[in-house]
């Protein structure tokens, strides 16, 4: 099987001290957070892990963000992507954005914002769970 790098992005902003993450409610019935991968185009040859989650955060927010943080946890699941069976090795920031809400540009999912409490009943898969407890610590 061949193996993808993706980024997982712990997207939050802090609301007058209430932190909120952002997630999408794809159309596929399904509740994530954003994702990305790793470059390696002649575009942006070498892409480290941490740059590639702060650009896919610009790509698909249009916001810089204020912090990038890795979580230095690295999750391989087997899934299927675009007909072919992968391995994702993904790894997994906190990354701080602005107070403002911002929109989705890859696409027309629907998104709203929960607390880090929320998320371990609204995420829909068990990958994008595990780092909770460590980002909970962080942010509290």
């Amino acid at each position: 099987m061949r193996k993808v790098v993706k980024v997982i992005m712990y997207i939050y902003r802090d609301n007058d001290g209430r932190k909120e993450f952002f997630i999408l409610h794809r159309r596929r019935n399904d509740v994530v957070t954003l994702t990305g991968h790793v470059a390696d185009s002649e575009e942006i040859k070498n892409e480290s892990i941490e740059n590639a989650a702060r650009r896919e955060t610009i790509e698909e927010l249009g916001v810089e963000p204020i912090s990038v943080i890795d979580l230095e946890m690295n999750i391989e699941v087997e899934m299927e992507e675009r007909g072919k069976d992968i391995i994702s090795v993904e790894h997994s920031f906190l990354v701080q954005i602005p107070n403002k809400d911002v929109h989705f540009l890859e696409g027309d999912e629907k998104h709203q914002w929960h607390t880090i409490n929320e998320l371990y009943n609204t995420l829909t898969y068990p990958n994008q769970k595990k780092p909770l407890d460590k980002i909970k610590e962080l942010i509290v």
